[in-house]
């Protein structure tokens, strides 16, 4: 018997607002304060909603029969005008009716826990209810349609596969042992490292990157910033230095959710004074936790001023920004080819606002590779699933005796179980569903 709870599925201040019942006498508790009192299955019928006799709202009513419904129990959503009041009363008549009010997430977990979703799905909800950006809505569809789960799914038949074989040499010991799963521990290591780079992609994806944009005095930083913005955020002065604190301001690139971050313009220090050291030393410190580094060179400025700045990127993923590309160049294009090296160049006027689309693109590319694909973006909690399964494999390969590395597969085995929640703590799940808001 599944207990009846209920709670508001719709986010307040709208002209419309659905309350929403599911478990075990749903309908039976909605029709205490619905007239006429039958409503057909899967289908949305106009009812009156009486309060105490008196009639408190006309509402679109739908229920869902247990085992075809979102939670897998039987559902009813009233769907209501939304005055806060309509709301809150309905709310109280599926209470006074035997309901208790919903925990965050509460539907979306007996939704996994019934079978229709795994945990990685049930997740995928809540990411994309969140989601901002155009891929970081497309990466939970993808998860939510099964995306990480097919992939883990195939990594698990490859560690169910070697596991057989090194279990089947220790089931009979007296016959010849069959050749150790070299191949499938190879390609499950492969596998198990590409999910885990994931990581990162998962966290841009719905966090959003830093992406600090640094380059000479007067180089155009602070235009950039307010262009990629759409504001004007930043001082923006002819004056060399003006920026001497990082400003920061969020944006869109392109579909991707970023943090910009503008600093202090980098120089030789020998005839700067302390406020400008300091400023250069907190960009300094901006780059480390740098996502991106957008590089700003000034296409009107011999390059030779600028050449110091390209090792400071420390092998972080970086965009070069060729801006002033409205104005004469000062050197010719292979001199910065050379000093680029693989690094992608956009070219930008950042006054005029040209050349953004391009800068977006590359900066995407960067953060996002094209080898990993947009359904294997994975959480925090994934990525420490995973990398618990990759080191168990990784020491299953380095184990010559066959009963040691056996333990290592079925160790390997439990934490890829934990991704999609085939084998995961009840308070691993209490701190996932305590993500989602109240009604979903």
């Amino acid at each position: 018997m599944s207990e009846l709870i209920a709670a508001l599925a719709t986010p307040p201040g709208g002209a419309l607002g659905v309350v929403r019942l599911s478990g075990e006498g749903a309908l039976a508790a909605a029709m205490t304060f619905l007239e006429p009192k039958s409503v057909p299955e899967r289908r949305p019928v106009l009812r009156d909603v009486l309060d105490g006799g008196s009639l408190l709202d006309l509402a679109v009513v739908t229920c869902w029969p247990e085992g075809r419904s979102y939670t897998g129990e039987e559902i009813v959503e009233i769907s209501a005008h939304g005055s806060p009041y309509v709301l809150g009363r309905i709310l109280e008549l599926c209470l006074a009716a035997g309901a208790r009010q919903a925990r965050p997430g509460e539907f979306t977990q007996r939704a996994y826990l019934q079978g229709k979703l795994d945990l990685d799905q049930a997740e995928a909800v809540c990411d994309l209810i969140l989601s901002q950006t155009r891929l970081a809505h497309r990466s939970a569809v993808a998860r939510l349609e099964g995306g990480l789960s097919k992939s883990t799914a195939r990594l698990r038949g490859l560690l169910v596969g070697a596991l057989a074989s090194l279990e089947a040499s220790l089931d009979h010991p007296g016959e010849e042992a069959p050749p150790r799963p070299e191949e499938e521990l190879r390609e499950a290591c492969r596998e198990a490292g590409l999910l885990l780079e994931a990581a990162g992609r998962g966290r841009i994806l719905s966090a959003g990157a830093r992406v600090v944009i640094v380059g000479r005095p007067n180089a155009g930083k602070s235009s950039l910033l307010n262009a990629l913005a759409g504001q004007e955020r930043a001082i923006v002065s002819e004056e060399p230095g003006t920026t001497r604190d990082a400003v920061s301001e969020p944006c869109d690139l392109g579909g991707l959710k970023g943090l910009l971050i503008d600093t202090a313009g980098l120089r030789e220090e020998a005839g700067a004074g302390p406020v400008e050291r300091e400023g250069m030393r907190r960009t300094r410190t901006q780059l480390e936790s740098a996502d991106l580094v957008l590089l700003v060179v000034d296409r009107s400025a011999p390059l030779a001023s600028q050449a110091a700045l390209f090792p400071l990127l420390n092998k972080k993923p970086a965009v070069v920004a060729l801006n002033k590309c409205d104005l004469p160049s000062a050197f010719p294009a292979a001199e910065l080819r050379r000093a680029a090296g693989n690094l992608p160049v956009a070219e930008v006027s950042a006054a005029r606002r040209a050349g953004l689309d391009r800068l977006c693109e590359a900066a995407r590319s960067a953060l996002l590779p094209a080898s990993v694909p947009c359904e294997l973006s994975v959480s925090v909690r994934h990525a420490a699933a995973l990398g618990a399964c990759l080191r168990e494999l990784e020491a299953a390969r380095l184990r010559p005796e066959p009963e040691l590395a056996a333990e290592h597969l079925r160790r390997a085995l439990a934490a890829l179980d934990a991704v999609c929640g085939l084998s995961v703590p009840d308070d691993v799940l209490a701190q996932v569903f305590a993500r989602f808001c109240v009604g979903k």
